[in-house]
């Protein structure tokens, strides 16, 4: 009878001994920031989404989606993130840091911009998702921050409108020419390839003998980048383009 109770009491104590402490949020969620600190980026997001998982209660709790969302950004995994971003606004459209989400979510695209030969899809994204964000936050902390991003991707469109645009008129498919860079100079005025533009644009019209178009281009290239004079006033006086 001695021996069976001293092996019950060891049985109780060996089940005492493997029980773990209960699971502490608010300890883990330090963990967890102090991995975002150190841009453990991983290791962080298990942390938080162990919270979410073993804490119900906080499966969409803001700071968690939210700092979720920006572990992904920090580890570059762009489209992740914008998911997670695009997750929090869905939950949290009036939330304080709602502003936040949508200048990431624009962030995410900007981040993904490629060079001016490739697919602009991220860059006109982003410029949406900024003009989402001016639309719908005014006056935010991220106002600035945005309207020069925005200049940013309006300038890489120009660039690859150009690009193409430049592509078309050295295949000599001018008129194609033509029509890709009228677009650019009314759609992206002012714009880091509008000289150029303006350029090829008068020569593409010269091609096509449309010589009151070409010389509008030619006029307006001058007076907007007199540098230019000395390359294009030779050839409006060799073509006879001067107005009458």
């Amino acid at each position: 009878m001695k021996k069976i109770l001293i092996i019950s009491m060891l049985i109780l104590l060996a089940g005492c001994a493997s029980k773990e402490p209960p699971f502490d949020p608010v300890t883990a969620f330090q963990d967890a920031e102090k991995n975002m600190l150190k841009e453990n980026f991983e290791k962080a997001r298990k942390e938080y989404q162990e919270i979410q998982e073993k804490s119900p209660d906080k499966s969409y709790d803001a700071a968690l989606m939210l700092r979720i969302a920006d572990t992904y950004f920090g580890d570059e995994k762009y489209d992740e993130a914008l998911v997670e971003y695009q997750a929090f606004l869905n939950f949290h459209p009036v939330h304080k840091d709602a502003v936040y989400a949508q200048y990431q979510i624009a962030m995410c695209s900007f981040k993904q911009m490629t060079t001016i030969d490739r697919d602009p899809a991220p860059t006109r994204a982003a410029l949406r998702e900024f003009q989402t964000l001016l639309r719908k936050y005014p006056k935010s902390i991220y106002d600035e921050p945005a309207k020069r991003n925005m200049s940013a991707c309006l300038d890489r469109l120009s660039e690859y409108e150009f690009y193409v645009g430049r592509f078309y008129h050295k295949k000599g498919a001018y008129k194609a020419a033509a029509g890709r860079l009228d677009n650019l100079l009314l759609v992206y005025p002012g714009s880091s390839a509008e000289r150029d533009a303006l350029y090829y644009d008068g020569l593409s019209h010269l091609e096509l003998n449309e010589r009151d178009r070409a010389r509008v281009a030619f006029e307006t290239l001058m007076k907007k980048y007199p540098s230019m004079k000395g390359r294009v006033e030779p050839l409006v006086e060799r073509e006879k383009l001067v107005k009458n």
